[in-house]
């Protein structure tokens, strides 16, 4: 096989559960302006599998024009969280996510790397039952592109048999960034037609572009 790592990227792409964070900011902000929170919104479509703490910053730093602190932005984080995980957990996995896992798990070294948050993610993880195929899971607020270096690093894992499976501009960069292969999962975000990568619809046809 031309690969012997692969790394997911979570939402978007072993569960359907970016519209569940969306409408996470929705009812995180729902107090104010309903068309700020729709130009947030937007930013977040636009800039899937950047960290909900860039989000939050970019909410009322930018869209709102007020300062904000680590600490208040800490506290928005995690009520986002209190918000959505129980409903991540429960979102529907990608259609053969769950089959690929379990057929080629003991085949790949499998890793998570998610701009979700990191203590989020694993529970999230372990919840739907997942979390075993994974060698690690790494999410924000460090960032992706960190987060894949340092996977590569510690696990040795040569970037020529690495494979990064995402959603997102953000994800494909990160790929970029690292020197390793990157495959597209069509999930809304990005038409990959227009970035001239690989893509599936689905996980259940990813094995056919490993060899």
């Amino acid at each position: 096989m031309k690969y012997q790592h692969i790394i997911f990227d979570f939402d978007g792409v072993l569960a359907e559960s970016n519209e569940i964070r969306f409408n996470g900011f929705r009812k995180l902000f729902k107090d104010f302006p309903q068309n700020q929170v729709e130009q947030l919104v937007e930013y977040a479509k636009s800039n899937g599998g950047i960290s909900r703490y860039k989000k939050i910053d970019f909410f009322f730093s930018t869209i709102r024009g007020e300062p904000i602190s680590l600490e208040l932005i800490n506290h928005w984080a995690d009520q986002f969280s209190e918000l959505v995980i129980q409903d991540v957990m429960k979102a529907r996995p990608v259609g053969g996510s769950l089959e690929f896992l379990k057929k080629y798990f003991s085949h790949f070294d499998f890793a998570i790397v998610s701009g979700s948050d990191q203590k989020e993610l694993r529970e999230v993880c372990k919840g739907r039952g997942i979390d075993s195929f994974f060698k690690i899971i790494l999410g924000s607020p460090t960032e992706k592109k960190d987060n894949i270096a340092t996977l590569l690093s510690d696990f040795k894992w040569a970037r020529s048999k690495s494979l990064y499976v995402g959603d997102s501009r953000n994800d494909l960069e990160a790929a970029k960034v690292n020197n390793i292969d990157f495959i597209g999962r069509s999930s809304g975000l990005v038409d990959w037609k227009d970035y001239n990568v690989k893509f599936v619809s689905e996980l259940s046809s990813l094995y056919n572009f490993l060899d």
